[in-house]
């Protein structure tokens, strides 16, 4: 069996954040390497100062660095708050949107890793000056540092979104590490108090970037999974090559080449699938969301099945967090709970259209550390 792992978005986004990932792959992330190679630019159109790019383009970046196994939340950052942002009105978007190009504005999102974009962790409530803010928002991504928060709110039974200052939300509760190797944290916020301005978008414009920014982070999440596949099957033949049991390599043994041939069945099938989604967003299909669903239960299925193969091959307990098949295979098995896990994803696909978002079976607590 001939194994071959061509690029899913070749390209010279691809070819630059792989050297970069490769680079830094074995170092503590210093300042803000996201905004300072201008990734944050990829989604904003150009007349706002941005690159005017596609989800395409973000996807190569993405692919670029999941295959050295560099953790960046480049899906958040770059995707999830400019399409958020671009509910806001027409001059308000343009001021923010700009500012997150140009880096002046570091933007995150604050929503669970383990919960789309769609779920609403805080309440606000309408006061004679400004507004008041109450939630608990759990396993928000800290990887970066940052200046605002977003933050998608229920207001008066209807959806809105707030953007706040960092210094005025104050510290987490709780900050940790999560099992890929990022910086989590858990927010409380006890009737914070927000002025007007802080209330950037509400109604329909906000249910409708909501919805753009899940299907983007599914997406993209995706494109993650299927390259650190690739990189998974590879660093595990490498290693059945070069270690020897018994006087011969683990490569020839029968059950090993067996192993490792269901996991290339594996990819090749989470491949076509990410291709076939990324098809169908470019189409506007009608039933996205659906297919999106479908394919996140699919490669979450794979991811695992990969991921426990991979560490049983390389030795069960012996592997370290040196190893980049260690680390990949955390990132796959995590990868299962980004956007949703699969049994909510599940749950979504067998609910009435009409209760769809009214289902909730998933861990959208951000318990996944």
């Amino acid at each position: 069996m001939s194994a071959s792992f061509p690029s899913l978005f070749p390209g010279m986004l691809l070819d630059a954040a792989g050297r970069y990932a490769e680079d830094h792959v074995a170092q503590e992330i210093q300042g803000d390497p996201v905004r300072e190679l201008g990734w944050t630019a990829t989604l904003v159109p150009e007349e706002a100062g941005g690159a005017g790019g596609t989800l395409s383009d973000l996807a190569s970046i993405v692919e670029g660095l999941a295959t050295h196994g560099l953790q960046l939340p480049v899906v958040e950052t770059c995707a999830v708050v400019p399409l958020l942002l671009q509910a806001a009105g027409a001059e308000t978007a343009h001021r923010w949107l700009e500012a997150v190009a140009e880096g002046s504005a570091r933007i995150a999102p604050m929503t669970a890793l383990s919960a789309t974009p769609e779920h609403l962790a805080v309440a606000a409530r309408h006061l004679d000056i400004g507004y008041e803010l109450s939630g608990v928002v759990q396993g928000v991504d800290l990887t970066l540092p940052a200046t605002h928060y977003l933050v998608p709110v229920q207001m008066d039974g209807d959806d809105a979104i707030f953007l706040v200052d960092a210094e005025r939300v104050g510290a987490p509760k709780a900050r940790y590490r999560t099992m890929e190797g990022r910086l989590g944290a858990d927010f409380t916020l006890e009737r914070l108090a927000v002025p007007e301005s802080a209330c950037i978008a509400r109604g329909a414009a906000v249910r409708e970037a909501r919805a753009k920014a899940t299907d983007a982070a599914l997406l993209l999440t995706a494109a993650d999974t299927v390259a650190a596949l690739a990189t998974l099957i590879r660093q595990t033949v490498i290693h059945l090559k070069e270690r020897r049991q018994f006087g011969v390599a683990l490569s020839s043994f029968q059950v090993l080449r067996h192993r490792v041939a269901d996991m290339y069945v594996k990819y090749l099938g989470a491949k076509g699938l990410v291709i076939h989604c990324f098809h169908e967003y470019e189409q506007n299909a009608a039933d996205l969301r659906r297919t999106l669903r479908l394919a996140k239960v699919s490669l979450a299925e794979s991811a695992r099945a990969c991921a426990e193969s991979a560490i049983q091959m390389h030795g069960g307990m012996g592997v370290s967090e040196e190893v980049l098949a260690t680390r990949t295979a955390q990132r796959l098995i995590a990868s299962e709970f980004r956007y949703g896990d699969r049994l909510m994803h599940v749950a979504r696909l067998l609910a009435q259209p009409q209760s769809d978002e009214r289902v909730s079976l998933s861990n959208q607590t951000g318990s996944v550390r």
